[in-house]
């Protein structure tokens, strides 16, 4: 889970919370979604927690429910810690480990969450496999993830010279995330289209955001490829939307499977 593609996880950790920031009520309504249709309780498992971006959240709204994160990210452990400590969330454990070997018990875990996770598996059976073994009888398990449509629609992706591609090779489909997990043990009981609304105020602005490499997606090239590339991303850029403010939708699909 540390390298996908030879991405380095560790880099992804400068600046993670504001490279991912999304409007407040936006994120409230994702956490009511994941809250209501996860039906959180018990023992709550995130696993590539990161920086605790959903978890601490999570830990904090339900102070009933035990939160674990995992990361293999030692740089986005640390700034998970520090929120913990900083927010008082007794309820909110964390472990530097591997989605490939959990190191729980079998049966223990109510619920489990990953998001934009699931692409950075080697070997995505084995861990549809562990996430079966640590799961309770009729746990529940969330996916986010993003479909290809939904990529092509991302403007800072769509626009940047060659990422499509790449990015439709290495983020499976829904349907064969759907395939992965429904043979191993679970069942998919809902669906969830989510978007949050991205602005920049000009297309430099938007740019200058794309240039500390934002998503795991721009990792995929060298420091020579992406500045050549991100002058190409420039030109798209004022070509389709001129010099003034840009505003486009971040979507995601959210997917609800119960262990059968």
């Amino acid at each position: 889970m540390k390298r996908e593609l030879g991405i380095e996880i560790e880099k992804l950790a400068h600046r993670y919370d504001e490279k991912r920031r999304m409007d407040p009520a936006d994120f409230d309504r994702l956490l009511g979604l994941i809250i209501q249709y996860g039906q959180v309780r018990g023992r709550a498992l995130e696993i590539g927690c990161g920086t605790g971006f959903h978890l601490i959240p999570l830990a904090q709204r339900l102070p009933e429910v035990r939160f674990y994160g995992i990361e293999p990210a030692y740089a986005m452990l640390v700034q998970a810690g520090d929120k913990v400590k900083k927010c008082g969330s007794a309820n909110c454990l964390l472990s530097l480990a591997d989605g490939h070997s959990l190191p729980f018990e079998s049966g223990i875990f109510d619920f489990v969450m990953m998001s934009q996770v699931v692409h950075f598996f080697s070997d995505k059976p084995r861990a549809a496999r562990e996430i079966y073994r640590v799961s309770s009888n009729n746990a529940r398990l969330l996916l986010i993830t993003t479909s290809h449509p939904q990529l092509r629609a991302q403007v800072d992706l769509s626009l940047f010279p060659g990422m499509m591609k790449r990015e439709t090779s290495r983020i499976p489909s829904i349907s064969a995330i759907r395939r992965l997990f429904e043979g191993h043990g679970f069942e998919l009981y809902r669906t969830n289209e989510f978007a949050t609304t991205f602005s920049a105020s000009s297309a430099e602005e938007l740019v200058e955001w794309v240039a500390n490499r934002p998503w795991s997606s721009y990792l995929l090239f060298s420091e020579e490829e992406f500045a050549k590339r991100l002058q190409g991303f420039k030109r798209n850029l004022r070509n389709a939307f001129g010099p003034g403010e840009i505003s486009y939708l971040v979507p995601q699909t959210l997917l609800f499977f119960r262990k059968v």
